[in-house]
């Protein structure tokens, strides 16, 4: 009886298989993307739902537990826009604000989405147009040092780049414009760069490039609060983070057309021009779908992955190909969940929703389990433009610097050598800034210029970013690895040293103002010093937690904050106290000597 039971355990065992044992499959990669994008991901459109339906259906057959959690946010549809110059026969000339398509590629000809900035104020604008680069604080000076409030009253045009576009609106805004228009420069990402769609992976000059502009993150009318079908909602004139100006985004063609003689140089084109932006703002229901698999030992500790899911259109790069790698490691870790191999923590799998307008449905989930993840989330993994070609990069916080260079030298990749924590722009800010979570994020990647463009299709995946779909295997080997790594009990995630040596380093480099003197800094480095020693012996067993302390009570990281695509650290230093609630709650952290 004894032999026989022996025998079982050993045929059970052996039919237990790990996760990253199993190889992804380039077809069903294929597969999974071209169902992604079979029609636009706008958040809130009907369209989207296929999405919603095919992620949660395919999560399910995995064997994950599935939820559809439901949102109701302010995402404004722009029901139509309109952009009309003032030419030189007195007559005012309407310009074709339409993203041409090409017959290679049919879906880049049907269902586009409007040019649209999301977030953006509704209205009229009329004036002259004022050529202002890229739009920076800087740039701006120099227009008013050289002009003087000429420009006031008119419309700003700049280039994307240098900074997040809805920093330019809101500078045009200070600066007293009444309208922007944005575009997206052929040296940047068009013909400058290499060969343009159809013939290369550029953006042709009538690309355009929609996005949001609104300057803050989650749904504007409940910054704080989980945005649920009844919750209390601000009015959208007193939301924090929003423009009050209109503006538009523009092709290439259109904006060298209005530049052509003045050439791109700070200062007025001397073209005279009016735009209209008019919307719906009826409150959109955004779906985020969320799958479990319970851990065997340690469950109520969580590792999510997440990726989002919505897009400016087909959305191929952004984000179908961090969908589709966060889709088939769902598949091989089920895969492997049913043959017996088990988590020790909780796996948690999140197809996020309205990403484009401000990281919407993240947001509003990490707002709603916020008390939830400060207690059981030990890491958020995000995936976001994950394979478009073959140059790996990574960021993440300090606690999962050895987890995420481990995973890459098991999967015969060269780790970065600076680790750095992730700036602004995707899913892992709320779980960094709102609930303190160790987050990482990483892909493989290479050069196109379809950006938030109706031209971003799998035509673009196939034919010149990943043919055969090798870089999404790759991606996804490494998440399935880093998941697998993750949910194992034994893997620390040890954030107290190394946020202590990354914050004596970024004190180093942060300078000092009327609320940051001198001796704040060396008050500081000093309980820096004190807490590296205390901790260079410990066992790091709750390590993850350390960022946790310094979370205010409903606020964000008194560490870290992610603005425009940019990052800063300690962003309360510049405000009157927050030197002293840093140091306070280091020396909180000290543990008091022993006595004998």
């Amino acid at each position: 009886m004894l032999v026989q039971l022996t025998l079982l355990l050993a045929i059970l065992g052996g039919q237990q298989q790990s996760p990253t044992s199993i190889a992804p499959s380039p077809e069903r990669l294929k597969t999974t993307l071209n169902t992604l994008c079979e029609y636009p991901r706008f958040a809130g459109d009907p369209r989207s739902q296929h999405a919603i339906d095919y992620v949660a259906g395919e999560l399910e057959e995995a064997g994950w537990q599935v939820e559809r959690k439901y949102y109701w946010a302010y995402l404004p549809r722009q029901t139509s826009q309109s952009l009309q110059v003032y030419t030189t026969e007195n007559r005012w000339h309407e310009v074709d604000l339409t993203e041409q398509g090409f017959a290679e590629d049919p879906r880049t000809l049907s269902e586009h989405i409007p040019p649209m900035h999301g977030l953006t104020a509704a209205g009229q604008a009329e004036g002259n147009v004022w050529y202002v680069g890229y739009g920076t604080r800087d740039e701006f000076l120099q227009l008013q040092k050289r002009f003087g409030d000429k420009f006031k009253g008119g419309i700003a045009l700049m280039r994307y780049g240098a900074n997040y576009r809805g920093l330019k609106v809101a500078n045009a805004e200070a600066f007293g414009f009444a309208g922007a228009l944005l575009y997206t420069d052929a040296e940047d990402d068009g013909v400058g760069r290499g060969a343009i769609l159809p013939e290369g992976p550029f953006r042709p000059s009538t690309g355009i490039q929609r996005g949001s502009v609104f300057n803050g993150h989650g749904d504007p009318l409940t910054p704080g609060w989980a945005a649920t079908k009844d919750a209390p909602r601000l009015a959208a004139e007193d939301a924090p983070g929003m423009v009050k100006i209109p503006s538009l985004p523009i092709s290439s063609a259109n904006a060298h057309l209005i530049i052509a003689e003045h050439g791109k140089k700070v200062g007025n084109t001397m073209v005279r021009v009016k735009m209209e932006v008019v919307q719906d703002t009826t409150l959109q229901k955004i779906c985020n779908v969320v799958g479990t698999l319970n851990g065997s030992d340690n469950d109520d500790q969580w590792i999510i992955l997440g990726a989002h899911r919505d897009a400016w259109g087909r959305g191929a790069t952004d984000n179908g190909t961090g969908s589709t790698v966060l889709m088939e490691s769902a598949r091989l870790l089920g895969q492997a969940y049913k043959k017996g191999w088990r988590p020790q923590r909780r796996l948690v799998i999140a197809s996020w929703d309205a990403e484009e307008w401000g990281l919407v449905g993240s947001t509003e989930w990490v707002e709603e389990n916020r008390g939830a993840l400060i207690k059981h989330a030990v890491a958020y993994v995000n995936l976001d433009v994950a394979a478009t070609g073959p140059n790996f990069s990574a960021s993440c916080t300090p606690g999962l610097q050895s987890a995420i260079t481990a995973s890459a030298i098991a999967n015969d990749i060269s780790p970065p050598k600076n680790l750095g924590v992730p700036g602004g722009g995707s899913d892992h800010v709320p779980f960094i800034e709102i609930a303190g979570v160790e987050s990482m994020a990483f892909g493989f990647h290479g050069g196109s210029g379809v950006y938030h463009s109706a031209l971003d299709t799998p035509y673009l995946i196939e034919k010149f970013l990943d043919p055969g779909y090798v870089h999404h295997a790759r991606a996804t080997q490494m998440a399935v690895d880093i998941a697998t790594r993750l949910s194992a009990s034994e893997t620390l995630v040890n954030g107290t040293a190394s946020w202590l040596k990354q914050m004596q380093k970024a004190l180093d480099g942060t300078q000092h103002t009327e609320h940051f003197s001198v001796e704040h800094h060396a008050t500081i480095s000093d309980l820096i010093n004190q807490l590296l020693e205390q901790n260079a012996d410990q066992p790091q067993t709750a390590g993850h937690t350390f960022h946790h302390k310094f979370l205010p009570t409903g606020g964000r990281s008194l560490l870290w904050n992610s603005a425009g695509y940019g990052a800063a650290w300690f962003p309360g230093l510049a405000q009157k106290g927050g030197a002293a609630q840093l140091i306070a709650i280091l020396r909180s952290c000290i543990r008091p000597a022993k006595t004998q």
